[in-house]
């Protein structure tokens, strides 16, 4: 399977890594164009290429990984395109080092993110994970670390769930993008680093 990312920070170029170690070839792209990607893809090996967020977006699975304030300019172009796709939610409502409190108790952030490419099928995941742990090996003795993923598609949380046990994460399904709250910034479950030991 191919894997598009959209956004080619800490956070995308990790997974995109870790996609390509676990046999995945992936399309990553970010604001500044492929030209300014070739370091990355070069480190990441011929199962990586540098592409447009166009072109990104043509991926049946599309992670996104911009900052939240980002999120309009990148996705408003692109609503036609990602209709039918799944979108790996990785956001959080998070502006310049402080968490946004203005979204009211009871809205989830990636329903914000559904309503902005209606048609496309959003699962959240990795949100709940400090920087540090996505770029860090997830097997750790005894156990893989968690990622809470959530979505309103049964079909599509399975297909992520797949690629996240690719990954060597262990997914918890928290049900629903409304259920997905608990683990946004500022709620219950952010910034918890769970591991789910082996049996």
């Amino acid at each position: 399977m191919k894997i598009g990312i959209i956004g080619a920070g800490t956070i995308g170029a990790s997974l995109a890594e870790k996609l390509v170690r676990a046999g995945y070839k992936v399309e990553i792209s970010n604001s500044r164009g492929p030209d300014s990607l070739q370091n990355l893809v070069a480190q990441l090996g011929p199962n990586a290429a540098a592409v447009t967020n166009e072109e990104a977006a043509c991926n049946e699975v599309v992670i996104l990984a911009v900052r939240w304030e980002n999120t309009d300019q990148v996705l408003t172009p692109l609503r036609q395109q990602l209709t039918g796709k799944i979108i790996i939610d990785t956001t959080n409502p998070f502006i310049q080092n402080k968490w946004l409190f203005t979204l009211p108790k009871g809205v989830a952030a990636s329903e914000i993110i559904a309503s902005k490419v209606p048609g496309a099928r959003i699962v959240k995941a990795f949100n709940n994970l400090l920087a540090k742990w996505i770029t860090t090996d997830p097997e750790v003795p005894g156990g893989l670390r968690v990622t809470f993923i959530s979505g309103d598609d049964e079909q599509a949380k399975s297909i992520v769930g797949k690629i996240i046990t690719d990954l060597k994460f262990a997914p918890i399904d928290l049900g629903t993008l409304k259920d997905g709250e608990l683990s946004q910034a500022g709620r219950a479950l952010a910034g918890i680093n769970l591991i789910q030991l082996n049996e």
